[in-house]
């Protein structure tokens, strides 16, 4: 028997330990072999185990089958353990189906797990499509938490879209936690703006936490090598880029 047939036996084998059950669903994904697939989906669909639902639906994202988009949705919205609805969001990004879009957006924007709506964001983004956008950036600027802000502005910047400017500004020059600040310089220096460079030109003088100055000298510094100007100080930087064709 091969190993593939072996973990497929071990997943549908009730009488396991859950754990062993869970651990031979995550080594399927891995393995990446096609008939996985149904018993993945079956046991993610109906097992009473809670972890085993959660790693099929990781296992299921590892495989990046289509046929598993359906299922990944219904188990997105309807799985009673919050874990899973988790893996099943992240895994429609992995999947890369546009068909996952409008409801990625419906659970971001009602789920009530602050990290599965950080996850529906990053999912959003890995799909890449430029028309969520804006509801990503509204889902953030509603966010209480900084750790889920922080992650949807990890979102916002695997689109390279400068309509996120003014909001990373907002977030580095009014945000109350250094981690997002950090986020925000990081998100400005690889959109490099007019706007966001004297945005970080002034965080990098005045902010108080010394790992957010550093970033924003980091970003300064990678704008430059970017555009191939001369880096000396931030001041002198901050002339030649208001003098240069870089966006405002």
């Amino acid at each position: 028997m091969d190993r593939v047939a072996e973990l497929i036996d071990l997943l549908n084998n009730t009488e396991e330990q859950p754990e062993l059950r869970a651990s031979a669903a995550l080594e399927l994904g891995e393995i990446g072999d096609t008939r996985a697939l149904e018993p993945l989906l079956y046991h993610m669909k109906n097992s009473d185990e809670n972890f085993v639902r959660r790693d099929c639906a990781e296992a299921l994202g590892l495989l990046e089958m289509e046929e598993a988009v359906d299922a990944l949705v219904e188990c997105m919205f309807n799985d009673p353990f919050r874990y899973a609805r988790n893996e099943a969001a992240e895994a429609l990004g992995k999947i890369g189906d546009k068909r996952a879009i409008q409801p990625l957006l419906k659970f971001m924007q009602e789920e009530d797990w602050d990290f599965g709506r950080a996850s529906a964001a990053l999912s959003l983004a890995d799909l890449g499509d430029p028309s969520v956008l804006r509801d990503i950036m509204v889902s953030l600027r509603s966010e209480e938490e900084f750790y889920i802000k922080r992650d949807m502005a990890k979102a916002l910047l695997k689109f390279k879209d400068k309509r996120i400017v003014p909001l990373m500004i907002e977030l580095l020059t009014e945000g109350d936690n250094w981690e997002l600040r950090l986020q925000a310089a990081t998100n400005l220096g690889w959109l490099a703006t007019k706007n966001g460079v004297k945005a970080l030109v002034k965080a990098l003088k005045t902010d108080p936490h010394i790992y957010v100055r550093n970033e924003c000298e980091s970003a300064l510094r990678r704008i430059a090598g970017d555009h191939r100007m001369q880096w000396t100080t931030a001041e002198t930087f901050l002339d030649d880029v208001m003098a240069s064709d870089i966006e405002e």
